[in-house]
């Protein structure tokens, strides 16, 4: 078990064989997955889909930039429920390819752990939760990625590919 393992299965109970890469045939692109690889990029719609909330997955928990500025580490009914549970989403989205696989890699996991209990400051257009994600995605601050197209864009970079779309994740209801 390499050290990256290890932190999954210390700090956040993660077996090292968890199951996690698993395609839907479903055609609205939903996964069943109860986990995604850790480093995969995720978001939920929020406030009536006008605007949209990113973070990292590590599995069963999202690492996230909170709107107090704090880089947390929540379940994914914790992340859904923004805005002190006025938020209406009830989908989350993971960045797969066009076989439905996770996008994910240990350096962008690796990336958001480290910042878990770090107070980052929080602005609506320069250091949010868009920023926080990029930052993790590709190991660069910016300050100036503040729509979700620029976590996909990093997306595209950081796997090589404009072959992926986001998929709803229907597998974090089953970690209830």
């Amino acid at each position: 078990m390499g050290w990256y393992d290890c932190i999954l299965e210390t700090v956040f109970g993660i077996p090292e064989d968890h199951q996690h890469d698993c395609p839907s045939n479903d055609p609205f692109g939903t996964s069943p997955c109860r986990l995604l690889p850790p480093g995969t990029p995720v978001f939920c719609h929020f406030t009536l889909n006008i605007a949209e909330h990113t973070g990292i997955c590590l599995g069963d928990k999202i690492v996230h930039l909170d709107g107090s500025g704090a880089v947390i580490c929540s379940t994914p009914v914790e992340f859904l429920a923004r805005l002190n549970g006025t938020n209406l989403a009830d989908n989350i989205y993971y960045a797969a390819n066009h076989e439905g696989h996770a996008l994910a890699s240990p350096e962008i996991a690796s990336r958001a752990i480290q910042q878990i209990g770090n107070h980052l400051g929080y602005h609506l257009l320069a250091g949010n939760c868009h920023d926080f994600s990029v930052s993790c995605i590709n190991g660069q601050t910016m300050f100036q990625n503040w729509r979700l197209h620029d976590v996909e864009r990093a997306i595209t970079t950081a796997f090589h590919t404009r072959d992926w779309q986001w998929r709803c994740w229907g597998g974090w209801q089953n970690l209830q």
